[in-house]
């Protein structure tokens, strides 16, 4: 048990380690994103001061080409008329054209230049804005895991706990059945054997006394030998009674019920209250026994571990289900620790599983010196009434 814990709980931590590291990667990956998109604004909004000034670019380069010609055309003329000019504005008319040719290559150089920066800052935003897209869809893959992991993960960590809870429940039916028949083999050897042993004794004591000390003496013995008889066959009553009542399958679950709680207070000492509310209908006998355990596992709990000063029943019969409510005064427990960590708890477990195997409900309610409640909800199919009455 301590190793099958140790494998749950070292299960837990490996799944909450795994949901921290996948948390941890995905606000990187998000922080990652977050940043590509702060460099996406910022390169779309230098991308349109670049185009601003390319088309600034664009318009004084239409601005000096006007002018390149126009001081070509003023050469053209300096240069026929050389003679007519003076040196100032023959050098005055070199130097604006070698100007205006010098603004037109700084000004292509820098257009070239802009528009090169441009087209770098275009596939920069392609890339971007593909690692986003790439980002977002890792981050929504990356929250699918999560919620398998917190949630799923925790549905299979719940399955995985029940299959356990099963298996050692299984483990706890066998020991409780190789339990029960060592119970039974030591009731039948102690009682019904022990009985018939002395029978056959008796019985070839009594021609032996009736030899010797004549009739009388050996009716004598007879009379001690039926009373012996009766007492074997109580025994195997009590037994037969134990594994099966028999006036379950004949009057019903109440008769059986009524006879089992007056038994049980005269045995206990313990007052024990039954109240009955239905209309007598017979059920489905899975049913019938279900309602029976249900209630005898309840009352032998009370008494042999409640130290109750009262124990009351109630039973209310409906068309389609059944309720039963079992109530002490007893000492109570904590539920969880019992179940978890006490052999005790295999009655509590087994009523459950029992419940659980018709599709009923099950609910505890106790604390420490507070006395226990347990109410139980059977479903009972309209199919599966039968028609006669108790």
């Amino acid at each position: 048990m301590t190793n099958e814990m140790g494998e749950r709980l070292s299960l837990n931590d490996i799944v909450q380690n795994i949901i921290g590291v996948v948390e941890e990667s995905r606000e990187e990956i998000v922080r990652i994103t977050e940043s590509s998109r702060e460099q996406y604004a910022e390169i779309q909004q230098e991308l349109r001061e670049l185009k601003t000034r390319v088309h600034d670019y664009i318009k004084e380069a239409e601005r000096l080409e006007r002018h390149i010609k126009d001081s070509k055309a003023r050469l053209v003329i300096v240069s026929k008329n050389f003679d007519n000019y003076s040196e100032q504005d023959i050098r005055s008319a070199y130097e604006t054209a070698n100007s205006l040719q010098l603004e037109s290559f700084i000004n292509q150089r820098d257009e070239m230049n802009c528009r090169k920066r441009r087209d770098e800052l275009e596939r920069r935003l392609i890339q971007l804005d593909e690692t986003i897209e790439r980002a977002d869809m890792l981050i929504s893959r990356v929250s699918v895991v999560l919620n398998f992991l917190t949630d799923d993960m925790q549905v299979m960590n719940e399955k995985y706990e029940k299959a356990m809870q099963k298996q050692e429940m299984g483990l706890k039916v066998f020991q409780s059945a190789e339990n029960e028949r060592r119970r039974l083999s030591r009731d039948m050897h102690d009682g019904p054997a022990q009985t018939l042993a002395h029978v056959l004794i008796r019985a070839d004591l009594i021609e032996k006394i009736h030899q010797h000390n004549g009739a009388e003496a050996a009716f004598e013995e007879i009379h001690r030998l039926r009373k012996l008889i009766r007492d074997g066959l109580a025994d195997i009553r009590r037994i037969i009674y134990d594994l099966r009542p028999m006036t379950l399958d004949d009057l019903g679950f109440v008769p059986t019920l009524e006879r089992y709680l007056r038994h049980m207070q005269e045995i206990s000492n313990i007052p024990i209250h039954f109240n009955y509310l239905g209309g007598g209908e017979r059920i489905e006998s899975t049913y019938e026994v279900a309602v029976f355990r249900i209630v005898q596992e309840a009352v032998q709990n009370a008494v042999k571990h409640s130290k109750a000063g009262d124990i009351r029943i109630i039973i209310e019969q409906y068309q389609h289900s059944v309720r039963i409510h079992v109530k002490d005064n007893g000492i109570g427990f904590d539920f969880d620790s019992i179940v978890e960590s006490c052999d005790e708890s295999f009655g509590l477990i087994g009523m459950r599983e029992r419940i659980e195997l018709i599709d009923g409900e099950f609910e505890i309610e106790t604390q420490p010196g507070k006395g226990t409640v347990i109410k139980v909800r059977i479903p009972v199919e309209e199919s599966e009434v039968r028609g006669e009455t108790l």
